[in-house]
């Protein structure tokens, strides 16, 4: 089933003052001062991590500024940054179970797609 736009809600972990998964430490204050500067009409891309990032990201979407939250877990040493955005060219596949006159009568959703454009 094509959709329109599709809303979704982001939530983005950062970890303070440890490494994330490339090895870099960022600082509390350093979190702090991007989040605080965070655009709200942000592109959500898509890249492939096998491939040169420049050459091979697509933006499959953007975030809409309608929310940007921040959690701090000082606990766990991580951030959470959420964020709302929407995703183009997105749909759900289907399995449809009865149809009649052109009409869907019973459907099942199986999975969530995205697609490129």
């Amino acid at each position: 089933m094509r959709t329109e736009n599709m809303n979704v809600k982001l939530s983005i972990p950062i970890p303070i003052n440890k490494p994330d998964k490339n090895g870099v430490i960022y600082t509390e204050e350093a979190i702090e001062k991007a989040i605080c500067a965070l655009n709200t009409n942000l592109p959500i891309m898509y890249r492939d991590n096998e491939k040169d990032i420049v050459d091979n990201s697509i933006v499959i979407g953007n975030t809409t500024g309608s929310c940007h939250m921040v959690h701090w877990d000082f606990e766990n040493q991580v951030c959470n940054l959420v964020v709302d955005g929407q995703i183009y060219f997105g749909g759900t596949y289907c399995e449809v179970n009865e149809i009649q006159d052109n009409v869907v009568k019973d459907f099942r959703i199986t999975s969530i797609g995205i697609g490129v454009q």
